[in-house]
């Protein structure tokens, strides 16, 4: 029941955002069959033609929820745009219908579209891209630094789900997959990219927490067959945990969890950071006292902000230097 209600109090909290306060442009950076899929771009005032690096963000809701505005609150997007930078938020098709090769491969080409279409539109620099989420966008954050190319300059992931999805917490090959865990993601065929709820009897939190609670959040991610192989489903879960495949090119990495998170427990962060360590890999490991999930979105204390969210910008900064290469003159539309 207290993850039930975390997750019915962060989606209030977003879908009571509002990003009036900044420039802003949506674009359709890929299209698959009918389904636009967009990303949002917020701007600071460009008074120079320098290039500016870019924050890139992917939002959390499960892998099952969620949208591109979700991806930051409005003081991690002020701060962002305080140092120069320019933020894109990405949409990308939700689970159950999406299967994880076909979240990532969003995630992919919107980093793509940024380097390429993007930077031929505004001033940005496509070679200083760090890689922002939290939750469910804090897990792509930690894939982003294996499945991108190349690789982003920084990771900054907030309470991943997951950076292990072979760990009994998102997988639990002895346990069966009930009926109603498959009844409940094959009547949730349509392909989406944007579903914003509060209501926690809505079929895709209904889902989502039954899969976590079954240990069956892997095998929601990676098939909706109830009699696929267990040692396919492990093979599949260990190619997208970033815990199996750090090499010497994984982005510096900036890991923030809260100890008292009820949604997704810290040792996903700490397996990370081990693995970190074995490898050399610059990261920092935040374990934040008395924190639950969510913790830089729910009106976090001032205290909160400078000793838990504002080390993850410095960090970024120090991979984000501005290139003094000029380019065209800002165009928005």
């Amino acid at each position: 029941m207290v993850r039930h209600s975390l997750f019915l109090l962060l989606f209030s909290v977003l879908l009571s955002a509002s990003f009036a306060d900044y420039n802003s442009t949506v674009y359709t950076f890929k299209t698959v069959g009918p389904v636009k899929i967009q990303a949002i771009v917020y701007y600071p005032n460009i008074t120079t033609s320098d290039k500016h690096p870019v924050f890139y963000g992917v939002h959390g809701g499960g892998y099952v929820t969620g949208s591109k505005s979700d991806a930051f609150s409005f003081q991690e997007i002020d701060e962002a745009l305080s140092r120069g930078w320019v933020v894109v938020a990405i949409d990308y098709r939700l689970s159950p219908a999406a299967l994880i090769e076909d979240i990532v491969e969003d995630m992919q080409d919107g980093y793509n579209w940024i380097r390429t279409e993007l930077a031929s539109l505004i001033p940005i620099d496509p070679d200083l891209i760090t890689v922002f989420g939290g939750s469910a966008g804090g897990g792509m954050a930690i894939m982003a630094g294996f499945k991108l190319t190349p690789r982003p300059k920084a990771v900054l992931s907030f309470y991943p789900y997951c950076t292990n999805f072979t760990d009994p917490y998102a997988y639990k090959p002895a346990t069966p997959v009930s009926k109603i865990i498959v009844a409940e993601a094959n009547n949730l065929k349509e392909v989406i990219t944007e579903y914003e709820t509060t209501d926690l009897t809505d079929p895709r939190l209904v889902l989502f927490f039954s899969a976590l609670a079954a240990g069956k959040g892997g095998w929601l991610l990676t098939t909706h067959d109830p009699d696929f192989p267990t040692d396919q489903i492990m093979a599949k879960l260990r190619s997208y945990s970033a815990t199996e495949n750090v090499d010497e090119n994984f982005p510096p990495t900036y890991l923030a969890h809260g100890l008292k998170d009820s949604l997704v427990p810290y040792s996903q962060s700490v397996q990370m950071a081990n693995v970190l360590k074995q490898k050399n890999i610059p990261y920092v490991l935040d374990l934040v006292p008395g924190a639950d999930h969510a913790f830089d979105l729910l009106n976090p204390t001032p205290e909160m902000w400078k000793e838990h969210v504002l080390p993850a910008f410095d960090f970024a900064q120090k991979y984000m230097t501005k290139s003094t290469t000029k380019q065209m003159k800002f165009l928005s539309q």
